[in-house]
């Protein structure tokens, strides 16, 4: 979508949608200007799309502009761009999240972000308090950028979900990832039901009092190889329940109360292959709450889609039966003008008639009078020969009689 009119129509068409996508539409960087300018002036979008658009760094400044002062914005989709590639827009673009208190949801795969930018990210990381999903997969942070990330996450108690496929952040790093983001979403559950029972044990309990609260700056990871285990009772796990009536009254409440418990029990342990096996059974189990919410999330999804389609399949509907119903009011005009012309060309039809007859009559008329005509004329040639005959008689008789006059005389 290079060209720049283009763009500003489907902006403006989708000036009151809560979703905008421009995946792969090839934005150029003006175009990252006018998309900056929409959500700028825009109370309404929530979701950007912009995935494949090669945006780099003077677009992400330019995205950074209009992201400063929306208040709407919960997701931002940037993957499949180039924005790492000079870290100054992936600065800008994290000076504007670290203040940010509506983005949750921030996709930054395969955007070629290293240490340095991994560094920016996680000094938005220790400011930012609204961020809870981010994916930095297929970016080549590397070794130090790891650090620089988890240096973030430990001064970050709302991130819930950071993944980091293909990232070469190391085996150590992606562990102590993993257990942060434990303790976040341990937190979050505190927070959401403080009065449950796992909740009230975990804070009663001075190893796991902490776990609901993020790292204090300067204080780093805690240690979890020096927890007191030593004349400790090991605490069991609670009892599974057993029958139909387990699975349905299954809450989010005793998913927090479980985790608590194994990050309680991975903090007792001092072999470090036990560790490894609480660790394996939280991952395993975090594994199955992302994907319980990526179904959660494909569900509404879909629903959302599924509603789209229903609002873009009844404006069609509308527009097609508004441009039915203009349809046959313009044949009906036309069905009109039909009759009248018809109605027009009968009486001009009757006319004709008439003046046919009339034409018809004169010219019966100017027969009848050429042939009385013709008659008379043949007539008065007859009395006109007639006269001329007498006329000669009469001659030739007073030349007789001048004769006859003219002997006597003699």
């Amino acid at each position: 979508m290079n060209n720049i009119p283009a763009l500003l129509n489907h902006l403006d068409a989708n000036r009151e949608s809560p979703t905008l996508s421009l995946a792969y539409a090839s934005i150029s960087d003006e175009g990252i200007v006018e998309v900056s300018k929409f959500l700028r002036d825009n109370p309404f979008v929530k979701y950007l799309d912009l995935r494949g658009n090669n945006i780099q760094a003077k677009g992400a400044m330019a995205l950074a502009n209009g992201i400063k002062i929306n208040r709407s914005l919960r997701s931002l989709n940037l993957k499949w761009n180039a924005i790492g590639k000079d870290p100054s827009g992936l600065n800008a673009l994290c000076d504007v999240l670290k203040s940010n208190l509506t983005v949750g949801h921030v996709d930054l795969r395969n955007n070629r972000i290293n240490n340095v930018g991994a560094k920016y990210i996680g000094e938005m990381l220790a400011s930012n308090t609204t961020i809870t999903h981010l994916d930095l997969s297929w970016n080549d942070l590397g070794a130090d950028g790891g650090l620089a990330l988890l240096e973030g996450l430990k001064h970050n108690s709302t991130v819930l979900d950071c993944q980091l496929s293909g990232s070469k952040v190391g085996e150590e790093t992606l562990h102590e990832v993993a257990f942060l983001l434990r303790r976040n979403k341990a937190s979050a559950s505190y927070k959401a039901s403080p009065n449950s029972t796992g909740a009230q044990m975990a804070a009663a309990d001075a190893k796991t009092a902490t776990l609901g609260k993020p790292v204090a700056p300067g204080r780093g990871q805690v240690d979890r190889s020096q927890a007191d285990t030593k004349g400790a009772d090991a605490e069991a796990l609670p009892p599974p329940k057993k029958g139909p009536q387990a699975k349905a009254n299954w809450t989010p409440k005793d998913s927090s109360t479980l985790m608590l418990r194994l990050m309680m029990k991975e903090r007792e342990q001092v072999l470090p292959e036990d560790k490894v096996f609480y660790q394996q059974i939280a991952e395993h189990i975090d594994k199955l709450l992302l994907e319980t919410s990526k179904h959660k999330q494909g569900r509404v999804d879909g629903e959302e889609r599924e509603k789209l389609s229903t609002t873009g399949f009844l404006e069609r509907e509308q527009r097609y039966i508004k441009e039915i119903r203009q349809t046959e009011e313009a044949l009906q005009r036309v069905i009109n003008e039909k009759e009248f012309s018809q109605k027009e060309l009968a009486a001009k039809s009757v006319s004709l008639n008439q003046l046919n007859e009339q034409n018809t009559s004169a010219v019966r008329e100017s027969i009848v009078m050429q042939e009385r005509t013709a008659a008379e004329e043949q007539q008065l040639r007859k009395e006109l020969r007639e006269l001329q005959v007498e006329k000669k008689d009469l001659q030739d008789k007073l030349a007789l009689n001048v004769k006859d006059l003219e002997l006597l005389e003699q």
